[in-house]
């Protein structure tokens, strides 16, 4: 999501438009009545012009998401290419495409308490091979453009939001089931369980303030280590538009600083444009997207 990743990722406990899909089904319950988000994402990391040697990714996103509380549909394309390191060759790229159909169900417990659940189709193809191309930019390029045959599997995320009115707390467990993908040249991606809870304060009107620290390692990169994101973030709305910005750290490798900025503008009643970039010096991480959001 574009404001999610604005506000440098700490979006579990704000996720109150319709990428609460994504980030925790319960959020579909604190936004609007009806909601919609299309929007696109692309992230790079490492040196794309230098030779093709282990630790660049290239990932994208595409997606489509309706909130219509208490029931929420989705449908998203996930692709994440990486230059990974091989025993034998020193270096292959490795690529996993998702296509993600998803409902999702929001249930009150009590006042303010909120649980969901999406239950997704996943179709995956993961691809495997010897590097080609003079660049790291050239190598992700060429394996994502592989074909191979795709395979499906069900999952589950489940999440939680408590809702305090000045504050929220919110808890999301993603890829419930672990699925896995592969081929038969042997190549096997899966996507591992991710555990995040997150704080959000309201202290003003038209402001958020947000933490999220991940409760596991190996919830931000498929392949590439291990890693637990502590994030913060923050955003400012008005009537006709919106600021934001955030900040994460890996704390289990390096701790450089990500930042993140973004901003909303009102196109017309109703219909946003949201924008994101991202620049770290963890493996030169950059990226940025765009959206356009129906709804509050």
């Amino acid at each position: 999501g574009v404001r999610a990743r604005g506000m440098g990722g700490a979006f579990t406990a704000v996720a109150d438009d319709a990428t609460a899909a994504f980030w925790n089904p319960a959020g579909i319950a604190t936004g609007p009545t009806a909601g919609m988000t299309i929007g696109w994402v692309d992230f790079r990391s490492g040196n794309q012009s230098a030779l093709p040697v282990p630790g660049p990714t290239h990932r994208t996103s595409k997606f489509v998401s309706l909130g219509t509380w208490p029931v929420g549909v989705s449908y998203g394309t996930f692709r994440d290419s990486t230059l990974s390191a091989d025993a034998i060759r020193g270096t292959r790229a490795e690529s996993l495409q998702v296509d993600q159909y998803a409902a999702t169900i929001v249930q009150t417990l009590a006042p303010g308490l909120v649980v969901g659940a999406t239950g997704k189709y996943l179709r995956g193809t993961a691809v495997s091979g010897p590097v080609s191309g003079l660049t790291a930019r050239d190598a992700l390029g060429a394996i994502s453009d592989v074909d191979a045959s795709s395979t499906g599997r069900f999952d589950v995320d489940l999440g939680a939001m408590a809702d305090f009115g000045k504050a929220r707390l919110g808890l999301s467990v993603k890829n419930l089931r672990e699925p896995a993908f592969g081929n038969g040249a042997g190549t096997a991606i899966s996507l591992r369980r991710q555990s995040r809870m997150g704080v959000a304060v309201l202290p003003a009107r038209g402001l958020t303030l947000a933490m999220d620290l991940d409760l596991d390692l190996d919830t931000v990169a498929l392949r590439d280590g291990p890693r637990r994101i502590l994030a913060f973030g923050a955003e400012q709305r008005k009537a006709r538009w919106a600021v934001r910005g955030g900040v994460r750290w890996d704390l289990e490798g390096a701790r450089q600083a990500v930042a993140a900025v973004g901003g909303s503008v009102l196109m017309r009643r109703g219909l946003w444009l949201d924008w994101h970039y991202t620049s770290g010096r963890i493996d030169a991480d950059r990226g940025f997207g765009v959206a356009l959001r129906v709804g509050s």
